[in-house]
C-alpha cells in the first residue's frame, strides 16, 4: 500500500467508497447457462450479489441507478421498467434514477451513485445495469419467453438510433467512419503505415483474447493461437491478416469489432466513514470526469479523451500516470485501446503500438490493459457495460478477479469509458488502506 503522502486526492467533499459488487458471467441466452431466464431474473441475481458482497440488505439501500439503453425494444416495449425492476431486487419505494447514454451509461449510473452520496443526501446507493442486444421480450409474453432481436417486427438498428449527423435524418454511414479516425489520427501524427497499424490491431485483439481464455466470466474464451491452428496456421498473425478474420472496414477487422452479451451488473458505494462497518478493505473512489461532444467534431473520440483527461488530473498534485497499476478502458473497436491508453499517459505517446506488438499489455505483462478481455472478448451489453468494466477494476483491486489476475499489487486503477460517439468518461479508484 502506498503511504498517506502519496495518496490521490479524492475530489468530493464527502468522501466515497466501493463497499459491493456483482460478478455474473458474460452470456447469452442462446447460452445453456441462462436458458430460460428471463432479463429480471439475471437483474435480481446481479443486484443481491452486489448486496451480498457488501453485507447489506435491500432496507439499506438509499437509493438505485439503473443504467439500460434498449429497454423499450428488448423488454415488452416498456419504456421505463423501474417499477418491476425495483421489486425483483426487492428495492420497492426507493428513489430511482435512470441513466441513458448509450453505452457510457453504466460509468455515468456510477457517477451518479458517488454524487448521491458525496452530497450527504444518502449514505448507501446501488447502481446496476442490465442488457440484451442480441434477444427481445415480444409483447404480452411473459419475460422468459425471449425471441433473437432479428425477429423483432419493429425497425431495430442501435447504429442508427445513436448517429444523426444533420440533427434530424441519419447519413447511413457515420457509425461506420467514426470507427477510423483513431487509426487515421494514428498514421497521420505518429508516422506509422497502414501495414505496422493492422499488425497492431490485430495484436491487440491476440492480447485481448489471451485475457479473456484465463477468465471464465469472459464470453470469448478460445485463443486466437488456437483458431489459428485449428484453420491450418501455424503462425496465427498470418491468420489475423487473412480472409479468416476480413476487414469490415478500412482499418478494423472481424476481430477488432465489439462483440454484444446478455449483462447484468451492480455496484456499491457509500459513504465512506461507514466503509468499514461493511468492508475491511474498501476501494476509494478519488474522481471522475466526463464530457460529451458532436461527431462533427474533428478526431471526436480522440478530443473528447483529451478534455475528459485534463479535467480528471488536472486536480491531482504530482499525478504521474506511470504511477497506475492498471488501466481498463472501452474498446468497441480497435482504436480506442492505442488512443485512451496514449492520450491517458498509460502508454507513451506515439509508442504504444509497440506494446502491443510485445504483448506487454496482457494481464500478466509489465502495463495491462484491459485483463478480463475487453469488449472485443469479454463481451459488451451496452448500458450496463460501465458497469461490468467498473466491477473487474473493483475485482483486480482486491486481488480477486481469479485467472486473469494481475500478478503485482494493484492500487491505482484509471477505468475509461466512451458511449455513442458522443461521451467519454474517467475514473480515478484507489485502494488508499
Amino acid at each position: 500500500m502506498k503511504g498517506e503522502s502519496n495518496m490521490l486526492k479524492q475530489k468530493f467533499a464527502r468522501p466515497v467508497s466501493i463497499i459491493g459488487t456483482s460478478s455474473l458471467p458474460q452470456r447469452s441466452f442462446d447460452d445453456p447457462e441462462y436458458k430460460d431466464l428471463s432479463i429480471y431474473e439475471l437483474w435480481a441475481a446481479a443486484c443481491n450479489q452486489a448486496m451480498q458482497d457488501a453485507g447489506i440488505k435491500p432496507k439499506d439501500v438509499d437509493k438505485l441507478v439503473y443504467s439500460q439503453m434498449a429497454n423499450f425494444v428488448t423488454m415488452g416495449n416498456v419504456m421505463s421498467p423501474v417499477g418491476s425492476l425495483e421489486e425483483w431486487a426487492g428495492l420497492a419505494g426507493k428513489p430511482v434514477t435512470h441513466i441513458e447514454q448509450a453505452c457510457a451509461g453504466g460509468y455515468l449510473a456510477f457517477n451518479e451513485a458517488v454524487n448521491s452520496v458525496a452530497s450527504g443526501k444518502y449514505d448507501i446507493v446501488m447502481c446496476a445495469g442490465l442488457e440484451t442486444p442480441k434477444h427481445f421480450n415480444a409483447r404480452n409474453q411473459p419475460a422468459y419467453m425471449l425471441q433473437p432481436i432479428q425477429k423483432y417486427d419493429g425497425w431495430w438498428s442501435p447504429g442508427r438510433a445513436l448517429f444523426d449527423t444533420a440533427y434530424n435524418r441519419f447519413d447511413g454511414v457515420s457509425d461506420n467512419l467514426l470507427t477510423e479516425e483513431q487509426g487515421k489520427y494514428y498514421i497521420k501524427h505518429y508516422g506509422i503505415d497502414e501495414k505496422t497499424l493492422d499488425d497492431t490491431y490485430n495484436a491487440m485483439a491476440i492480447n485481448l483474447r489471451y485475457n479473456a481464455s484465463h477468465n471464465p466470466r469472459a464470453l470469448e474464451r478460445t485463443p486466437y493461437s488456437e483458431i489459428a491452428k485449428k484453420a491450418g496456421y501455424d503462425d496465427v498473425m498470418a491468420y489475423m491478416r487473412s480472409d479468416n478474420n476480413p476487414k469490415i472496414t478500412q482499418y478494423i477487422r472481424k476481430s477488432g469489432s465489439v462483440l454484444h452479451n446478455v449483462e447484468a451488473g451492480a455496484i456499491i458505494v457509500c459513504s465512506a466513514d461507514i466503509a468499514k462497518k461493511y468492508q475491511d478493505h474498501p476501494i476509494t473512489v478519488i474522481d471522475h470526469a466526463s464530457v460529451s461532444n458532436t461527431q462533427r467534431y474533428p478526431f471526436c473520440f480522440h478530443q473528447m479523451n483529451v478534455d475528459v483527461r485534463d479535467a480528471l488530473y488536472g486536480g491531482q498534485d504530482n499525478f504521474n500516470p506511470d504511477d497506475l497499476d492498471l488501466m481498463i478502458t472501452t474498446v468497441m473497436t480497435s482504436g480506442e485501446q492505442l488512443d485512451s491508453a496514449e492520450v491517458f499517459g498509460y502508454l507513451p505517446e506515439g509508442k504504444g503500438y509497440k506494446y502491443e506488438l510485445e504483448g506487454r499489455t496482457r494481464f500478466d505483462a509489465d502495463r495491462p490493459i484491459n485483463p478480463h478481455g475487453g469488449d472485443l472478448s469479454f463481451g459488451h451489453g451496452f448500458g450496463c457495460a460501465g458497469i461490468n468494466m467498473l466491477s473487474e477494476a473493483i475485482m483486480q483491486m482486491r486481488g480477486t478477479a481469479g485467472g486473469s489476475q494481475v500478478p503485482k499489487p494493484v492500487n491505482d486503477v484509471l477505468v475509461r469509458g466512451m458511449g455513442g460517439g458522443h461521451t467519454t468518461v474517467g475514473i480515478l479508484l484507489e485502494n488508499q488502506d
